[in-house]
């Protein structure tokens, strides 16, 4: 003897066509592929960063740390640098450095370094000594191997003191 409505549940739609059984196993096996794809890419992520986004990162850090120290004292020195980079151009030009001090006068008898970082491509940062000229003027040719933006790092050291500037500057071809 069946029960009355057993029959019923399990009886087909006549209206359902055979493929529709497979529906509820499309959506499991969409899902599958989902998980599996997410999965392998947070394996590769962890597997491949190590969470250092620098080399020596210690060491850089002490770094900073005399970095803003000597910045300090640089500013105490109460020293100004103007630098004149209008005839800079690609693979030529000079670069002039006036340094004064705290008295606005010319401090002579320095050593200047100029460094120039390229911020958008890594490979191409340059260094020029900077030679003195005229009484507090310093000139050198760095010799810039690409045309557009850098970052020119004056580093100044006089009588035991040190002093340094930063100053964003765009060389035209």
């Amino acid at each position: 003897m069946s029960t009355p409505g057993f029959s019923s549940l399990h009886a087909r739609n006549p209206d359902s066509r055979p493929s529709d059984r497979y529906i509820p196993w499309i959506f499991v096996a969409f899902f599958a592929v989902v998980f599996a794809a997410n999965g392998a890419l947070v394996t590769v992520a962890l597997d491949t960063f190590t969470g250092l986004s620098t080399v020596h990162p210690y060491e850089k850090g002490i770094a900073w740390n005399r970095a803003l120290e000597e910045a300090a004292a640089a500013a105490k020195l109460g020293w100004a640098m103007e630098a004149d980079t209008s005839a800079l151009r690609r693979g030529s030009g000079r670069v002039l450095v006036s340094l004064r001090g705290n008295d606005g006068a010319a401090l002579t008898g320095a050593k200047l370094e100029a460094r120039f970082i390229r911020p958008t491509s890594a490979g191409a940062d340059t260094e020029a000594a900077l030679i003195e000229t005229a009484a507090g003027v310093y000139e050198g040719e760095p010799g810039l191997p690409l045309a557009g933006q850098w970052d020119m790092v004056v580093i100044a050291d006089h009588d035991g003191a040190r002093y340094q500037t930063v100053r964003r500057i765009i060389v035209p071809e």
